[in-house]
């Protein structure tokens, strides 16, 4: 079961039921998520960040029809995450098979809600001057995830943090 921790602006866009997060405690950091929606060209995008290794995704330009089938739409692109990042199999079946279900709560960590920005403000750096049309999501998804430094992870970089979680099992 993935947790997914909605802030105010997805809460609107998303047509589901925001739980008591109280009632989730329980679950495994590896499978608590933070997702926000910004405004990026003028598109609307969806930011997701794994709250136990600061994984992310970005995806770009998401339409209404998309919030409606928003569960279909992450455990789709977090298995096209995990390929491009060259995640092993075992460790990606692993996560894919927790998101079959998906439950929507408030926020609760401001740290992860803080790294969500910073996200924010690299993809609207890297997606700046160009048409929408010309934004490589995976180049963008790839540079989040391998080479953006985060200091208040142990191992500074988020898909080093992914590896090093699934190591220690």
């Amino acid at each position: 079961m993935f947790v997914i921790g909605a802030t105010k602006k997805l809460q609107n866009e998303i047509d589901q039921p925001i739980e008591n997060v109280e009632e989730y405690q329980n679950v495994p950091e590896i499978y608590q998520w933070h997702a926000n929606v910004v405004t990026i060209n003028r598109r609307k995008c969806l930011l997701l960040m794994n709250n136990a290794t600061g994984l992310n995704l970005t995806l770009f330009g998401l339409r209404k029809q998309q919030f409606q089938h928003l569960d279909s739409v992450i455990k789709g692109s977090l298995k096209q995450l995990f390929q491009l990042l060259g995640v092993e199999k075992k460790v990606a079946d692993q996560m894919l098979d927790a998101a079959d279900e998906i439950v929507y709560t408030k926020t609760k960590s401001r740290k992860v809600l803080g790294m969500l920005n910073e996200i924010k403000f690299f993809s609207e750096d890297m997606a700046a001057g160009k048409a929408y049309e010309d934004i490589d999501a995976a180049e963008i998804n790839q540079f989040n995830n391998k080479e953006l430094v985060f200091s208040n992870l142990e191992h500074i970089k988020t898909y080093k943090e992914f590896i090093h979680y699934f190591e220690q099992q």
